[in-house]
């Protein structure tokens, strides 16, 4: 298939494009729910909550990457560990409109104008209108088993919520589209750096894919592999300088960032290995899940045609060999984790979500195997009677009426796969409506309870957790501990979901413990009318079905005795400390120091076997202001013991005891500690997290107007300086 246009005629299909609008105008409909505000059910609560927080700091002057993050497993600094670049920019968006409201709208229109992103990225790549328009057609239609690729089902309300992701699908095409015109035309440096840096801070493991593409940019043609290399160099230097806001902090944090236990040697991790991939393939569930497989034979289709055009066509190289490594890393540790731990930084790659780079290829494999479809149909009909074909191809309305009929054509050939998206958010509007009208009702009756939380203070909410009860404790359809996160007070239970140390051990705790109340903070239980509370409580008030208890418990700061220490690192701290947190000791107030990642631990209060009665102390006053990363407080020490905060251990926690500073100690299981004497004291603790942020925007700003005005400079200026310091070394 030619470009539409070409020729004699004077005339011009716009039929590519209109698919783009199409494609367009049906997300735009389809996914229309998405707009309403509403609680969410999956990983879009946290999302919300990142930009609701980051809304926050910035009103106040605050930059969120350099702040505490106080919820989500007894706090952390989220905003370095996990991708925010997202968050605080919608939260930017959200100081104008609301943090709900932006969080809603980008949503909507990042999977909306999809379509738009994956035709010029088509372009960019090289292929030809058809092609663009074609795969920007495709683009909202893919289905999976797992639901987590590039498809509706990842962003919707019914699906997976990956909101940071979605930011991601838009800038890995780009990305892969400006670093293939540099590379291969030393076009477009700007755009190369920029959203390959863009990539790195919304989403670090299609960063890590990106990568990994560059590296196949440059082999697909081994007759330029030094030029390319050079220039794949430049531009994958020139994001890292970019991004080096978001790699420098994460890697000073690495140490002190958790790796989910629980998800070890799990498809989670390691995906699912070649059998059944293969199988999923084969049958339709990559591309086509619960529907017609047209995608998938398409897809098959591309896969022939790029075959066939392997040795004469590097587009085609490229794309296939895109297909080929993300389906090789999808495969995982099953099957190729002999290789796959050989890479840099694997034990941190979760191989099922690169899903995302099979679906993408995929899209433009749909697209070069029916425009070779139609090619070869031309070609036969040539052949066969050379002059009508000819003729007809010289007629002026021939590209618009031929553009109009191939259009029609691939409307009629997707249909089952538009018929099937469109069934689905069908289902994802009627939940939505459902849970909005759940909101405005039992919604406010817990949000009534949790603000009356929040406002007595003390401690954090218990609302049940995946592995209990909670998993059928719902506000409507969601989670109450999921529902929670809306809340202006901090909860337990919604666990796995941070990267501070305390993530593994909140999964551990004990509801029958009370003890570990202690530990955790939770002075607050929300549960079911009807059902009595696990430990001793009193009953506060209730609304509705929701009942509001409270524990008798210090707060988030208590006085405890400290023994022998216990050794744990990142990938064993919860299992380690499960023991102590299914102990007597909590509720005694007897805890144990840990040595972490193989440093000493801090030295207990008290000589192994030695036994005290009563308690350590008791706290006679506490000002938490734990959102702002501060927490000071009054204690009475009955002997040497330890001031313990119920927040999660970190080396940016500093502390002074009656104004003069000491040094912060990892208590079990990963909390954070003070040794004071004897005495009433004043205690206070305070975050700071990394200091370089102006200088690592500065160089990010630099590295972009150097790549944005650096090739021009050099085209005017280069061979000249070049000849100068060629005659100056003669």
């Amino acid at each position: 298939m030619t470009e539409p246009g070409s020729g004699r005629s004077a005339l011009r299909s716009y039929v590519p494009e209109g698919l783009v609008v199409l494609a367009t105008l049906f997300n735009l409909w389809v996914f229309r729910s998405e707009l309403l505000i509403v609680s969410y059910p999956n990983d879009s609560q946290t999302h919300l909550q990142m930009v609701q927080v980051a809304t926050s700091l910035l009103s106040h002057g605050q930059l969120p990457f350099d702040h505490w993050y106080p919820k989500l497993s007894l706090g952390s600094p989220f905003f370095v560990q996990y991708q925010s670049a997202s968050a605080v920019l919608t939260g930017l968006i959200g100081l104008v409109v609301g943090a709900k409201t932006a969080f809603a709208w980008t949503l909507y229109l990042l999977v909306a104008f999809w379509p738009v992103c994956v035709y010029w990225s088509g372009r960019l790549l090289g292929w030809d209108r058809w092609v663009s328009g074609i795969a920007a057609a495709v683009s909202p239609l893919l289905f999976s088993v797992t639901g987590r690729g590039f498809e509706h089902q990842a962003y919707a309300w019914l699906g997976s919520g990956l909101w940071s992701e979605l930011w991601a699908m838009w800038s890995l095409p780009l990305a892969i589209g400006f670093a293939w015109r540099y590379i291969t035309r030393k076009q477009y440096l700007f755009g190369a750096v920029f959203f390959l840096a863009a990539t790195i801070a919304f989403h670090f493991l299609l960063a890590y894919l990106a990568a990994l593409i560059l590296v196949v940019m440059v082999l697909v043609k081994p007759t330029e592999i030094l030029h390319r290399t050079g220039r794949a160099a430049i531009a994958g230097v020139g994001a890292l300088l970019a991004s080096l806001w978001v790699t420098l902090p994460l890697i000073a944090v690495a140490r002190w960032t958790a790796l989910n236990e629980f998800q070890v040697r799990t498809p989670i991790d390691d995906s699912y290995g070649a059998p059944k991939i293969l199988h999923w393939l084969v049958t339709g569930q990559i591309y086509d899940w619960q529907q017609h497989p047209v995608v998938t034979v398409l897809v098959a289709v591309g896969l022939i045609a790029c075959g066939v055009k392997f040795r004469s066509d590097e587009r085609s190289r490229l794309l296939l060999s895109i297909w080929v490594l993300s389906l090789l890393l999808y495969f995982g540790r099953p099957t190729l984790g002999f290789v796959l731990d050989l890479l840099p930084g694997s034990k941190n790659l979760l191989f099922q979500r690169f899903i995302a780079g099979v679906h993408l290829a995929g899209i433009y494999l749909v697209a070069v195997g029916l425009v070779f479809v139609a090619q070869l149909a031309l070609h036969a009909a040539r052949r066969f009677d050379p002059k009508r074909v000819e003729a007809v191809a010289q007629h002026r309305w021939t590209p618009v009426i031929g553009g109009l009929l191939a259009g029609v054509a691939l409307i009629g050939l997707l249909s089952p796969a538009w018929t099937h998206v469109r069934s689905y958010d069908s289902a994802n509007t009627v939940w939505i409506n459902y849970q909005r009208a759940v909101d405005a009702n039992q919604g406010a009756q817990v949000d009534a309870l949790l603000s009356l939380a929040a406002d007595q203070g003390g401690g954090r909410v218990y609302a049940g957790m995946p592995s209990n009860w909670g998993h059928s404790f719902y506000v409507g359809g969601v989670q109450s501990y999921i529902y929670m996160e809306n809340s202006p007070i901090d909860g337990v239970g919604f666990t796995l979901r941070g990267f501070g140390l305390m993530t593994n051990p909140e999964a551990w705790f004990n509801q029958y413990n009370l003890g570990d109340y202690k530990a955790m903070g939770i002075r607050y239980l929300l549960l079911p009318k009807g059902m009595s509370p696990p430990v001793k409580a009193t009953f506060l008030t209730s609304s509705g079905n929701y009942v509001l208890w409270t524990v008798r418990i210090p707060g988030i700061v208590q006085v405890v005795d400290t023994t022998t220490p216990i050794s744990a690192n990142a990938d064993d701290l919860g299992r380690t400390t499960k023991s102590f947190l299914w102990s007597l000791a909590p509720d005694r107030g007897i805890y144990p120091t840990v040595a972490y990642g193989g440093h000493p631990a801090a030295a207990p209060t008290l000589a192994p076997g030695e036994r005290v009665s009563g308690p350590a102390g008791r706290v006679l006053a506490t000002h938490d202001q734990l959102a702002e990363g501060r927490v000071a407080s009054t204690v009475l020490a009955n002997r040497t013991a330890v001031v313990l905060l119920s927040s999660s251990f970190d080396p940016g926690w500093s502390a002074t005891v009656d104004g003069e500073s000491v040094t912060p100690e990892m208590i079990a299981p990963a909390l954070v500690g003070v040794t004071v004497a004897p005495g009433v004291h004043h205690v206070v603790f305070q975050y700071h997290g990394y200091g370089s942020y102006p200088l690592l925007f500065v160089i990010a700003l630099l590295t972009l107007a150097a790549a944005a005005v650096g090739p021009t400079l050099w085209r005017r200026h280069g061979p000249a300086l070049v000849a100068k310091l060629r005659s100056r070394t003669t």
